[in-house]
């Protein structure tokens, strides 16, 4: 007589000539782990670009951008240093001590894309003679569209208008 685990056994090599595929779950988690791992190299990197520390300027004329042109967008934050009077310029990350020492990199980004555009996040401590030599610099790197980060009256942080655009 046949015993009962023999039976199943029969059964169950049935199913499996049959071609009935079984649910692999090993494959499954890899690639969720894969994709998390993705998203989360992602976010890392537009965590990067900026600055928790700074305070924005407010501008009651601002209009939002609504352009979606995050992948030729350089983010450049632009800090001031109260002890010493002296303004800090970072980009992706990395310090830069004056607005001149970006022009290489800006200048290998255009190259590389030549829809590039700045968008400057400066602290609303920032004396303008620091931004006017920052936007000389992205001039010089053929760089022709400019934007700026501020704080519209309901306290939402906005993109002021193109600064090649924008009137005086």
């Amino acid at each position: 007589m046949v015993s009962s685990s023999i039976k199943r056994q029969r059964r169950r090599k049935r199913i499996d000539e049959d071609g009935d595929p079984e649910f692999q779950v090993a494959p499954m988690v890899d690639v969720l782990l894969v994709l998390m791992l993705f998203f989360m190299s992602i976010t890392s990197t537009e965590l990067l670009k900026k600055e928790k520390n700074l305070q924005l300027a407010e501008a009651n004329s601002a209009k939002l951008n609504d352009q979606k042109r995050k992948t030729n967008e350089v983010v450049i934050n632009v800090g001031w240093n109260n002890t010493n009077n002296t303004a800090r310029f970072s980009m992706d990350g990395v310090d830069y001590p004056a607005a001149n020492t970006l022009q290489d990199t800006l200048t290998g980004r255009v190259r590389e894309n030549p829809t590039t555009y700045v968008l400057i996040r400066a602290d609303k401590d920032v004396e303008y003679s620091n931004i006017s030599d920052l936007m000389s610099t992205c001039a010089s790197a053929g760089i022709a569209s400019v934007t700026f980060a501020v704080i519209i009256n309901s306290g939402e942080a906005a993109k002021a208008p193109d600064s090649s655009s924008a009137q005086n």
